[in-house]
């Protein structure tokens, strides 16, 4: 049978979203694996890091604002949220400004997870793109506009 591809018949490994696919899956592999060693999941991670970027300039941080940073779906952020309150990682309460939001914070335990998790991201980022050595910036550039 004859691969119907137009563009990659011969090489299906110049397909540049198989590509994609493919280091993503390696990156996140590791990412999954180094959180696991902390006992948290990369989506908690992530809305964790979120909160407690957004908390540096807006003490009401809504579950919208992280959903609308991290790029996620509000209600997966709302079920991560419930998650991450019950590792007392986190609280909700009534939104002053908005009665029909809640306000999320970040708490000591939260601060802390944070804190151990997010260098080891970092140094992960810094060894599986270093590969890319100085055109790192010019990478991030691209991403930046695909998005």
């Amino acid at each position: 049978m004859e691969f119907p591809s137009t563009r990659f018949k011969d090489d299906a490994e110049s397909s540049t979203g198989l590509l994609f696919i493919r280091v993503y899956n390696k990156w996140h592999t590791i990412i999954i694996r180094e959180l696991r060693k902390l006992g948290i999941t990369h989506p908690q991670f992530v809305v964790l890091t979120t909160l407690n970027f957004l908390s540096q300039s807006n003490d009401n941080v809504t579950q919208a604002s992280i959903a609308k940073l991290a790029d996620m779906d509000v209600m997966s952020v709302s079920q991560i949220i419930k998650g991450l309150e019950k590792k007392e990682f986190i609280m909700r309460t009534t939104n002053p400004n908005d009665s029909r939001a809640n306000t999320v914070i970040l708490l000591p335990k939260g601060e802390e997870m944070v804190k151990k998790a997010l260098p080891i991201i970092e140094r992960t980022d810094d060894e599986f793109f270093g590969v890319l050595k100085d055109n790192e910036r010019i990478f991030r550039q691209y991403l930046k506009e695909m998005d």
